[in-house]
């Protein structure tokens, strides 16, 4: 976004906010909306969507003028198969209709399927016959496709790297899928093509020579400054090649990219026409091959990304009855007294639940579990409504002993209600000095807002003498960081069993979505590859033909009206049972206090981490990625029954 504001016109007057800017430098982009400097403001999903209550966005809204226009770049986002990792862009819509008023958004994509399309016409809500759908062809005529299958990539890369069409080139990104590989991929290159004896003028002036200006990682697993300056180096046309994860791209616009590898098969056309689409914007010739393993490596590794994101029945309905808590509020009134009342809908309460608890007890990432609530909350029924993350534990000490929260009490209604619900568990609250509690059950309790309850909390830290304040002896502090929600608590089994189905059958209908497109492209780059380079050498007519078949196979898979309705046909992976059923037993035995599930032994044997099993840590384990060539599922199956006769015996 900071590129972006500065290649701005001079006419226009443009500002981004993130949520990574110094507070400093909000405040300045903030006043400047509010004095009307501002003609274009740049901001992030995730900005966006705390901009009314936090991460220094507090009052952005009411700051704002009248907003004639919105855009969303990368809108295939907003639809319905949004990314797992940027649940924000599925409440975008939402904050620009109902907040903001937006009337005019134009969403911009270089991805979109028919099916996408339709979805995010449906998310954003546009009325029949008021859409606008302007498409252009999936990809430009000056990129030149190939692939080609290897069985040393490193040897292959290296070659394509040096050959006579490619050796020119000053500016290239590699493609790969794991960041351990992007590391070496970088080092394997910097080794293979340093010039002995040439050392660039820049890097005898540099004392410390930090980069190696041939090829550089880069990947999230990295700190911000380094990405940052890596980022940088390749921007400014010094570093020649960067070795990068899907971590890198999204947003970057370098003109004179004039090469793209990806080192592995990509997981879907849509990530490829993205990642493709970055080399040539300056309508040069620009060269894209894809290197395909002789083995079925890549795919694996690619399945194990999708399985990493699916989510068992029992998990959501373990979530759902976190948060859809049934109240009494709505019971009509005694019938043997007076005639029933009609019953009243229940207009919902705050419920909030600690992040780390659930994420601990899900095993899922916060990230998967906030995309969850927030599919429940575009739900039809509208069961819940999404509020900003907050703190719901809350902790008070006295300085002055058991007495003074007592007394702080009888001013204080949050505080009394807490000592009740205290003293109804049985302790004594005349001998405690350190009072902890649930806010929002408190606030549930006197009917209250959680942001209100803590103001009244946090005023206990000061007493009032005549007309000044003195510190009180009590010390208030907030805690545990949790999700919250507004969440109707009267639901009926009927309503909780549909709303289960509808949320599983979307996180299965996600999943057959991926594994179609993995197939999808699977099949097109297996038929249209070559024989490994070194053996074939593409002519200009031949690669240019190759490009174009290869193109018109992408362009219709564009131009399909329902890319999932139809059954997933995936190749048949082996299950060797007799080892998997001996290697479960001996993890479970090895590892007795651990608490597994089937999913969770799945994903050890394939080497798939999760917040309970995380791969720093279970990547040393011998189990670890064991069983990455057969079935997750089957694996989940055999480990189930295992468990199952082992709890038995």
């Amino acid at each position: 976004m900071e590129d972006q504001v500065l290649s701005m016109p001079d006419f226009l007057k443009a500002g981004c906010l993130h949520t990574n800017q110094p507070p400093t430098q909000r405040r300045k982009i903030i006043q400047c909306l509010k004095d009307g400097q501002i003609n274009i403001l740049l901001i992030s999903p995730e900005a966006l969507i705390s901009g009314d209550s936090s991460n220094g966005f507090a009052g952005l809204f009411k700051s704002l003028p009248p907003i004639a226009f919105a855009c969303i770049d990368e809108a295939h986002c907003v639809s319905q198969w949004s990314h797992n990792f940027r649940p924000s862009y599925l409440m975008i819509c939402r904050v620009l209709r109902e907040k903001l008023n937006v009337k005019c958004i134009l969403g911009l994509t270089a991805t979109a399927s028919k099916s996408t399309i339709k979805s995010v016409i449906s998310h954003i809500n546009i009325p029949d016959g008021l859409t606008g759908v302007i498409t252009n062809p999936a990809l430009p005529d000056n990129l030149y496709l190939s692939v080609s299958f290897e069985k040393d990539k490193d040897r292959a890369l290296v070659t394509y790297l040096m050959s006579e069409r490619i050796s020119s080139f000053n500016s290239i990104i590699v493609y790969c899928i794991r960041r351990d590989e992007c590391e070496r991929v970088a080092a394997v290159l910097r080794s293979c093509l340093q010039e002995p004896g040439k050392i660039s003028m820049e890097a005898q002036n540099k004392k410390r020579k930090r980069m190696s200006y041939i090829a550089e990682a880069y990947h999230a697993g990295m700190s911000g400054a380094q990405r940052k300056k890596i980022q940088k180096q390749f921007m400014d046309g010094t570093l020649r090649i960067i070795v990068a994860t899907v971590a890198f791209g999204m947003g970057i616009n370098k003109s004179d990219i004039r090469c793209i590898i990806h080192y592995n098969m990509p997981s879907s056309f849509e990530s490829y026409v993205q990642e493709v689409g970055r080399a040539g914007r300056d309508g040069q010739t620009a060269y894209c091959h894809v290197f395909m393993s002789s083995s079925s490596s890549d795919k694996n590794e690619l399945l194990k990304h999708i399985h990493a994101n699916t989510i068992d029945r029992s998990t959501v309905r373990k979530l759902l009855q976190r948060v859809l808590i049934p109240c009494e509020c709505t019971k009509s009134n005694d019938e043997s007294i007076m005639p029933p009342l009609p019953k009243q809908r229940c207009k919902g309460h705050e419920v909030g639940i600690p992040i780390d608890n659930t994420v601990e007890e899900l095993d899922l990432p916060s990230e998967n579990i906030a995309t969850l609530l927030c599919y429940v909350e575009l739900h039809p029924k509208k069961y819940i409504k999404v509020l900003n993350n907050a703190y719901t534990e809350c902790k008070i000490a006295s300085y002055g002993g058991p007495q003074k929260i007592v007394e702080a009490a009888k001013t204080c209604p949050p505080l009394a209600m807490a000592v009740l619900m205290e003293s109804k568990k049985g302790s004594d609250i005349t001998k405690i000095t350190v009072l902890e509690f649930d806010v929002i059950e408190v606030a549930a309790a006197i009917g209250w807002e959680s942001g209100m309850t803590k103001y009244h909390l946090k005023n206990l830290e000061w007493t009032t003498e005549g007309a000044s304040s003195k510190r009180s002896q009590l010390k208030v502090e907030f805690n545990t960081l949790g999700f919250r929600v507004k969440a109707l608590g009267d639901l009926t089994p009927t309503e909780l069993d549909s709303v289960l189905d509808d949320l599983h059958s979307m996180v299965m209908t996600q999943e057959k979505a991926m594994l179609y497109q993995l197939e999808e492209s699977h099949a097109a780059f297996n038929k249209l590859g070559s024989n490994s380079l070194e053996n074939s050498k593409l002519s200009e007519d031949n690669l240019i033909s190759k490009s174009n078949e290869l193109k018109s196979t992408i362009r219709d898979y564009f131009q399909r009206e329902d890319t999932f309705a139809n059954d997933i046909v995936c190749q048949e992976r082996p299950l060797d049972e007799e080892s998997i059923i001996s290697d479960v037993r001996a993890l479970i035995a090895s590892y007795k206090d651990c608490s597994f599930n089937g999913r969770s032994i799945a994903r050890i044997f394939q080497g798939i981490s999760s917040p309970n099993f995380p791969a720093i840590v279970w990547g040393r384990c011998k189990f670890w990625r064991s069983h990455i060539h057969e079935d997750f599922y089957g694996i989940i199956k055999l480990a189930t029954q295992q468990l199952i006769q082992m709890k038995n015996i």
